[in-house]
């Protein structure tokens, strides 16, 4: 794994600032490509413990990269964390618009300078697509995702019903409506069969 070393002062004063490396990266890179960062503050070790870092940038196609899950932090008290690059962060040519490290506690945050990062292009791969990257975000639609497909399978479990039989049974419903709106009455042996239908009560209870 290629690694580079980094030295941010968290003040952002510019006169405490280690002279800043170029982060240089090609296009399909990602996964093996590391940094290990020291943060100082005012030139002395910053206490990590309970911090979380993660990675924020603008790709010089304008797409964005906000990746909280490939930091992790390696000494707490001496401030230092490693964060490997996923391959959406070089999927564009050409220079970073803005990166930073972001330290985040809760609602509490803090960054780094500006990151220098050129991403050189790759002109042998194809169909490397660059967009926008939100781990949070995608990790929030997951959650929602999968929240989903448990009520799903909960109520079949519950009700011993499927979603077509639902619908089926909805569709029933809205006809046997439209025939009483219209004076157009059922037989006995027509309503009796339709209570027989189990999965209509269920969907009775349900509505209610």
């Amino acid at each position: 794994m290629a690694n580079q070393d980094l030295v941010y002062d968290i003040t952002k004063v510019p006169e405490l600032q280690v002279k800043q490396q170029t982060l240089y990266a090609r296009v399909g890179d990602g996964g093996l490509k590391a940094v290990t960062v020291r943060v100082l503050s005012n030139q002395a070790d910053y206490n990590l413990t309970g911090l979380e870092p993660r990675f924020e940038g603008v790709k010089a196609d304008g797409t964005r990269i906000i990746d909280q899950n490939g930091g992790i932090v390696l000494d707490p008290q001496g401030g230092i964390f490693r964060y490997v690059f996923p391959k959406q962060a070089f999927t564009a040519k050409g220079d970073y618009v803005q990166a930073f490290f972001v330290l985040m506690r809760g609602n509490q945050v803090d960054s780094t300078i500006d990151l220098n990062i050129k991403v050189q292009a790759n002109q042998v791969e194809f169909g490397i697509n660059s967009k926008d990257y939100f781990t949070e975000y995608d990790q929030l639609i997951k959650k929602v995702t999968d929240k989903e497909e448990n009520f799903e399978k909960n109520l079949d479990q519950r009700f011993g019903i499927s979603t077509d039989r639902i619908k089926s049974a909805e569709d029933r419903m809205d006809a046997l409506e439209a025939r009483f709106k219209a004076n157009d009455y059922v037989s006995h042996s027509e309503l009796k069969k339709m209570m027989e239908n189990h999965a209509l009560f269920d969907l009775k209870s349900l509505k209610k």
